[in-house]
């Protein structure tokens, strides 16, 4: 057992300070919680938090339908009342991450029958991917100066343009979704001043107005795009989505898609090049499929996520009562012991004893989009490393990464080559 007497840092006994557990020190603060906290409630925040592997996956599997996800969007700090006013327009908009049966049923239908979420259904697209990576790739490795920031340069236009083909965005719109999807994750699971909630909660508005611009653009005009998809769509009855349905289920796979898809991308491509695996990578490119799970489990982009019970609830001998929210630890319960990996605070790209991820959800809420996010994930790792065996990161310092609940967010990192 871990003492709590002396260990530094117990968040258990610090009121909030389990908004930092992406800082430096997770490792052991996470194996302390573990140990000694595996559920504690936070009165400053008021979040019950969850840092073990079985208990996460318990909530998420949720076999007693003792969790609800329908309050996951709501925000993690009290909100400005000029931020709460123009968020408004979408607060209440419906999408499968955040809905329970019969809603998430009808939303997780449609999502799955137009969604590549099969080998099958994403054979189409991995041509159109592979040559958004090659080109993406060559315009990084023909930049004149030799330098770049890997994020800002190559990875997020990247993700960005390959899901504007999917959706049907066009290029001057892109700013738009990238504007909304990160002002959305700051402004529900960050800590912000009212001033940058104001500007969050509007850049939220104006993706939502692009999602229903595009359902009315593709009914009008149907293209070979997966917003075309989704206006022909019927039910198991014959019944149609609405346009607002559609315009949330954009919504939905935009900004989750647009942020933790890129991520993912860069703290692959982090540690990659903190070690020796990018260099092993440019000559062994199938090792790209062991480097994204290993990222999935070491640094995933998803931290942490929520739910709240619908009644009292027994979980790790910890009585939660009715409407308890619970901040589950994803980042805590990849590295818990019962996992049995050998060294589970290294990143090891060869790693042939990765165990299961958790960071896609589980049970009902499975991430249909698990399927995509690693081929493109993949394919942005080696058409990097064929077009720049010799890519390294500068003697600049990555720069800090920002306070998110839930997100891990991004750190700039500069290359040269």
């Amino acid at each position: 057992m871990t003492d709590t007497t002396t260990h530094r840092r117990c968040p258990a006994h610090i009121p909030g300070d389990i908004a930092r557990h992406a800082d430096d020190d997770f490792h052991s603060v996470y194996t302390h919680l573990r140990h000694d906290h595996p559920v504690y409630h936070d009165s400053d925040l008021e979040l019950w938090v969850v840092s073990r592997h079985d208990d996460i996956a318990e909530v998420l599997r949720d076999r007693e339908h003792a969790y609800t996800p329908a309050h996951s969007y709501d925000p993690i700090q009290p909100m400005d009342p000029e931020a709460s006013r123009i968020y408004t327009a979408v607060h209440d908009v419906p999408v499968a991450a955040s809905t329970d049966p019969p809603i998430h049923t009808r939303y997780r239908n449609a999502l799955t029958a137009v969604w590549p979420t099969s080998a099958t259904r994403l054979a189409p697209w991995q041509p159109r991917i592979e040559s958004r990576a090659r080109e993406a790739a060559e315009a990084f490795a023909a930049r004149p100066d030799r330098f770049g920031e890997l994020f800002a340069d190559y990875v997020q236009p990247l993700t960005m343009r390959v899901m504007s083909d999917l959706i049907g965005v066009t290029p001057h719109e892109e700013q738009c979704v990238i504007d909304g999807s990160s002002g959305m994750s700051d402004l529900l699971w960050s800590f912000q001043q009212p001033i940058d909630q104001r500007r969050c909660a509007q850049a939220v508005v104006e993706q939502w107005k692009l999602c229903t611009d595009l359902v009315s653009r593709y009914r009008a005009d149907p293209q070979a795009n997966l917003t075309t998809a989704w206006t022909t769509y019927r039910d198991a009855d014959g019944t149609p989505l609405t346009d607002a349905e559609i315009a949330s289920t954009l919504m939905e796979v935009l900004t989750t898609n647009t942020e933790t898809l890129a991520l993912l991308i860069t703290t692959a491509l982090r540690h990659l090049l903190t070690g020796d695996g990018y260099r092993h990578l440019t000559h062994h490119p199938e090792r790209a499929c062991t480097a994204i799970e290993e990222t999935l489990r070491v640094d995933p982009p998803l931290i942490g996520w929520l739910r709240t019970t619908r009644h009292p609830v027994t979980l790790a001998g910890v009585e939660l009562p009715r409407d308890a929210r619970l901040l589950l630890l994803m980042h805590s319960g990849a590295r818990d012991e019962v996992h049995g990996t050998a060294e589970p605070h290294s990143f090891d790209y060869q790693r042939d004893d990765i165990p299961p991820t958790l960071v896609f959800g589980a049970g009902d809420h499975y991430c249909p989009g698990a399927l995509y996010t690693r081929f493109v994930a993949q394919h942005a790792l080696t058409a990097l490393a064929e077009a720049l065996p010799n890519l390294t990161l500068t003697a600049e310092a990555p720069a800090p990464r920002l306070a998110n609940l839930l997100l891990r967010r991004a750190t700039r990192l500069t290359v040269t080559w």
